[in-house]
């Protein structure tokens, strides 16, 4: 899959170590319990922040409002749960590294596509060659939205605020 994909190189990359990245096959309203047993056997519990990182696809409205809710309840003095939507899909970051797509309504189709042609994407995975680093660039071509919001009016994503997020986390050189 191209976000665990990319979560990898990310890792890699800019040396994340304590990035832990696991791959869930549901709908947002339903990702959070399973979470939450999951994290309760994990050793290296507790964590400070859970993030989803979630497309839009055909999950409602009432689904995502359902989903925000279950994330705001399980956020304790411990651990933060959010959800990271792109609409319509997380290729509109990908896309963000190579063009700019702020205020533009792009179908996923077209997006991969376009990713393809680049040589950054094969299928569902992202080519060892996509330029992970120049984050910056990305953050500043794309429409953002929140954590735990959906924007359906324009391709967006809360990526940026993700970055920023794993950033922190981000060792520090003496």
């Amino acid at each position: 899959m191209h976000r665990k994909r990319l979560f990898n190189l990310l890792k890699r990359r800019l040396r994340l170590s304590s990035l832990t990245i696991k791959v869930e096959s549901q709908s947002p309203e339903n990702l959070i319990d399973p979470t939450k047993t999951t994290i309760s056997r994990d050793k290296d519990a507790p964590f400070s922040a859970i993030y989803y990182v979630v497309d839009v696809d055909d999950t409602s409205d009432e689904q995502f409002r359902q989903a925000f809710k279950a994330a705001k309840k399980a956020t304790d003095r411990k651990t933060e749960y959010h959800f990271v939507v792109s609409h319509e899909s997380f290729e509109a970051w990908l896309l963000a590294y190579f063009e700019d797509i702020r205020n533009k309504n792009i179908p996923r189709k077209t997006m991969g596509g376009t990713l393809s042609e680049l040589g950054m994407l094969n299928g569902k995975k992202v080519s060892d060659d996509f330029p992970v680093v120049d984050y910056e660039q990305a953050v500043e071509r794309v429409t953002h939205c929140a954590f735990d919001e959906v924007n359906r009016e324009t391709t967006s994503t809360a990526m940026p605020h993700l970055i920023t997020e794993l950033i922190k986390l981000k060792p520090k050189l003496r």
